[in-house]
């Protein structure tokens, strides 16, 4: 949807509250200060919390054992990260064990090509002479 300038200026004009405004936000000003009325209660954030109230021991004992298992956790997951890393590393190893196996493969190819051009140049060179 798309909104103009004047519609903007039209939305965030003044206007008046009307007639006893004054009036209403000093009544519930004057009410607050009264103390709790028939109003409903707030309720707070964590009153679900309020029949699990424990004992401050216990309290404690929950906390301990939170941060123990929180611990060991954290422990669990570095060995892992670690055996991951042991494991990357014998994987790149064995690439490279089997790219130096391949590069000796095709050194020992080319080594005989190498021979056999050798050769049939010597044999050319022989056939050429003859020729000339």
């Amino acid at each position: 949807m798309h909104f103009s300038e004047d519609d903007l200026r039209g939305a965030l004009k003044r206007k008046d509250p009307g007639t006893g405004f004054t009036e209403r936000v000093m009544a519930g000003v004057a009410q607050r200060k009264e103390g709790p009325s028939t109003t409903k209660p707030s309720r707070s954030r964590f009153a679900w919390l309020q029949p699990l109230r424990l004992h401050p021991a216990i309290s404690s004992a929950v906390a301990v054992l939170l941060i123990v298992a929180g611990a060991i956790g954290y422990e669990q997951y570095r060995q892992n990260e670690i055996a991951r890393q042991h494991a990357e590393i014998e994987r790149q190893q064995e690439a490279a064990r089997q790219t130096i196996f391949a590069l000796k493969i095709a050194n020992q190819k080319l080594t005989h090509v190498f021979e056999r051009v050798k050769q049939s140049e010597t044999n050319d060179s022989k056939i050429r002479r003859q020729r000339l």
